[in-house]
């Protein structure tokens, strides 16, 4: 294997590696570069069982474990990598590593002028979700916001894990093990009365009912889920158990995103918005009309 292949510090930033099982009990090696997974190598299967060891000890996992999913961290550089595996039915072990880099907050946006709507509009209290597929930029999007809103006021996160480190912003970190919950955390992080709170996603109903119960109480709460589009995050929600009379008191604006790649190969947040008041829609930016427009746009002449 050409270890030259997996270099990091290349132009296109490799966003996910996948090591899975391959014919032959060897490993295939993958990665996902501007939204597309590409073969690396394939690995022979003492080696590839020698790495991902290596892995799992850096990311302070089980060892002697192959078959339960684990997930962990490791420091990378000045970013990380957080890491999760698991067997499958023939007791053949995975693993997918992401790359969480330093600049993560530094996404571009196809419609600059989108991004600076959301920025200058003012809301104090609330239920605010950016929504979107793994990998699309999500959390970037939250944390650029933060750093406009941020001055003069106490920004509290609850993460799983924190990816971006902002040293003026009070982080809380998940940790499963030692029985240190989204829901916990968040009960703590209300004490702390956060002019803006942050919690990193919302997962299932404890989770969703916690950040309902936090914006009925006056806060200004910002998190990611997934879902389809900028209005289905609304029965999204009502799938996650939520009241529907409370969440249309609590929801303020839902954002749909993801990252495509223009012309030059970079990549770029296309999106849609809808601010809501009392459960109506009172405005929208459609997804799919911005994604026929970035596509017009970023045709091949």
């Amino acid at each position: 294997m050409d270890s030259s292949r997996f270099n990091l510090g290349q132009t296109k930033k490799v966003a996910d590696f996948y090591f899975l099982p391959a014919e032959g009990n060897d490993y295939q090696v993958r990665g996902q570069i501007l939204g597309v997974v590409r073969p690396l190598a394939v690995m022979q299967a003492d080696f590839g069982k020698r790495v991902l060891a290596v892995i799992k000890y850096r990311a302070g996992l089980n060892l002697a474990e192959s078959r339960r999913p684990q997930l962990g961290r490791f420091d990378f550089g000045r970013g990380f990598v957080r890491v999760s595996t698991v067997g499958d039915f023939l007791g053949q072990e995975s693993a997918v590593l992401r790359l969480i880099y330093p600049n993560l907050a530094q996404n571009r946006w196809f419609d600059p002028a989108v991004f600076e709507d959301l920025v200058t509009e003012k809301i104090t209290a609330g239920l605010y979700l950016v929504a979107g597929p793994t990998g699309s930029g999500k959390i970037s999007t939250l944390y650029r916001l933060l750093a406009a809103w941020s001055p003069g006021k106490v920004v509290l996160t609850v993460e799983d894990p924190v990816e971006i480190y902002q040293p003026a912003f009070l982080q809380l970190q998940v940790n499963e093990q030692a029985g240190i919950d989204y829901q916990s955390l968040i009960k703590v992080a209300l004490r702390h009365r956060p002019d803006l709170l942050v919690i990193g996603e919302i997962r299932d109903a404890k989770t969703a009912q916690a950040a309902l119960q936090a914006a009925l109480a006056g806060h200004l709460v910002l998190s990611t889920l997934h879902a389809n589009s900028e209005l289905a995050v609304f029965d999204r929600l009502l799938n996650l158990g939520l009241d529907h009379q409370l969440l249309n008191q609590a929801l303020v604006k839902t954002i749909y995103q993801r990252l495509l790649p223009g012309l030059d190969g970079q990549l770029g947040v296309v999106c849609g918005v809808v601010n809501w008041r009392a459960g109506e829609v009172i405005r929208h930016l459609s997804y799919a009309e911005n994604l026929k427009r970035y596509q017009q746009e970023n045709q091949e002449v």
